[in-house]
Order: structure tokens, then sequence, then C-alpha cells
């Protein structure tokens, strides 16, 4: 394989994983805004895991960090 096809295959492998990360980054903030997340979680347990795994794995994340932030006395403010 030439070093101009190998150029033109990374360049595109690259344009497609900035996307996804700016798909998922908008996917991020507008889960922040949903208000009733307990009642998104009881949608999501409808489907199965395969289907809403990044869904999950997001609304997980946000949890975890609002608990982090709960307790000043670990050095988080």
């Amino acid at each position: 394989m030439s070093l101009a096809s190998r150029l033109f295959i990374a360049r595109a492998q690259a344009t497609g994983r900035k996307a996804a990360r700016q798909r998922r980054a908008q996917l991020e903030r507008e889960l922040a805004g949903y208000a009733e997340r307990g009642d998104f979680e009881a949608i999501l347990e409808r489907y199965p895991s395969g289907y809403t795994h990044e869904l999950r794995s997001i609304l997980a994340r946000q949890a975890m960090a609002a608990h982090e932030n709960r307790f000043p006395a670990i050095g988080r403010y």
C-alpha cells in the first residue's frame, strides 16, 4: 500500500473518530439536561443493553460525577 493510501485511510479514520466524539459530547449535554433521570432509566430498562449501552454508560458516569461532588472532604468542591 502506498504512503498516500495510508495517509488517506488515517485521515478518514480520524474524521470518523472526531465525528463520533462530537456526537457523544452532544448526547452527554442533552442527557445532562434531562431532569427526570429515574423515568429515563426506567425507559431504558425496557430495551436490551445492546441497544442502550452508550446511554447507560453516559448516565452512570454522570451519576458518579454528581456523587463525587457531594463530598467536599475528598478534595472536590
